[in-house]
């Protein structure tokens, strides 16, 4: 074989070769790519597991977000998961690295080693337990996201019970038996006595609210009467008895002379003189000593006025100079009758 046969056979067997490669069956190439590429077995679920820094991939069987966390480089005691999202090729697992949360309760401060959960959670974490009535400051349901202070108060309640006084009533009745402007107590009034219920309220140990939650009477109280009178008064005379309106104290003193008064009439005994401002002339009057016995001028009217005759003053008519001198000034008790 010459060299020209030679290079010939070279380039009809180079040229077979290149076309059985290209004639490969799809079957074999898939084999070929199999064995260049790995992929991934059918049923495995990526989990794309990061913190926003760092990020790894873990591939699990089982649908198991917390599995692969714990699978993960992140340490549980240190990172805690925020959120699980479903993707076409698997999940995104976001971490979040833990925080310190401060919890005052019972007079002591704790510190709970936490990542983002609710107040009530994170109480549970660190063993305390809440009562019905307690608060909490953030409230339980909040979600804490970052170093903070919860505050426990401890609330508890106490009921009380005290008696207290019910104020009597006052009921007024006439009364004939009495003389007008007199009065008497016929029934003491009596204090009645009632029961209260107290609900206390403390915050750890303190009060803050006192609420009255019931009443019972245990006494009922006793109304007062107190009768008015409405009998007319009188003064007895040696003529009978008077009815009048009312009495004054006075000073009295006496004159005599004659001639017509003030209003007109004659001036003799049984008219005297007054202030019309405290006795209106024409009032009929009795008019008597002060204790009432030692001296009685009788009836007479209010008839006259003088210069000297102010306020609670009256001048007593007399026939003779010399009575008026025997009585000189005396108190006297005037009443103005009806």
């Amino acid at each position: 074989m010459n060299l020209f046969t030679s290079i010939k056979k070279f380039h009809c067997d180079f040229t077979h070769v290149h076309l059985k490669r290209r004639a490969v069956p799809l079957a074999s190439l898939a084999v070929v790519t199999a064995m260049t590429f790995p992929v991934i077995a059918v049923g495995m679920d990526v989990y794309t597991i990061t913190d926003g820094t760092t990020t790894e991939e873990i591939s699990m069987y089982q649908a198991d977000a917390e599995a692969a966390f714990q699978r993960s480089s992140f340490s549980p005691e240190d990172y805690s998961i925020v959120s699980v999202l479903e993707e076409e090729d698997g999940y995104e697992v976001t971490v979040k690295q833990n925080y310190n949360v401060t919890v005052t309760v019972d007079g002591e401060t704790l510190t709970v080693y936490t990542g983002d959960a609710r107040v009530s959670n994170i109480l549970r974490k660190a063993g305390i337990e809440l009562g019905e009535d307690d608060l909490t400051e953030p409230s339980a349901d909040t979600m804490i996201t970052e170093p903070c202070h919860i505050d426990v108060t401890r609330v508890t309640t106490e009921t009380k019970t005290q008696t207290r006084a019910i104020a009597y009533t006052t009921e007024n009745r006439n009364s004939s038996e009495l003389e007008i402007g007199k009065s008497r107590v016929a029934q003491k009034g009596v204090e009645g006595v009632e029961e209260i219920t107290l609900e206390y309220t403390y915050h750890d140990g303190e009060e803050v609210a006192c609420v009255q939650t019931g009443t019972q009477v245990v006494k009922e109280p006793v109304t007062e009467i107190v009768e008015q009178g409405t009998k007319q008064p009188t003064v007895a005379t040696s003529g009978g008895s008077l009815s009048y309106s009312r009495v004054l104290t006075v000073e009295a003193t006496a004159y005599s002379g004659g001639g017509t008064t003030a209003s007109g009439m004659k001036a003799q005994v049984g008219r005297i003189a007054v202030d019309p401002s405290v006795i209106p002339l024409g009032t009929k009057l009795y008019i008597t000593s002060a204790d009432g016995t030692s001296w009685i001028y009788g009836e007479a009217v209010a008839a006259d006025t003088g210069g000297a005759i102010k306020g609670n003053r009256i001048d007593l008519y007399f026939n003779t100079e010399s009575e008026c001198n025997s009585f000189g000034r005396r108190s006297a008790k005037v009443y103005i009758l009806n």
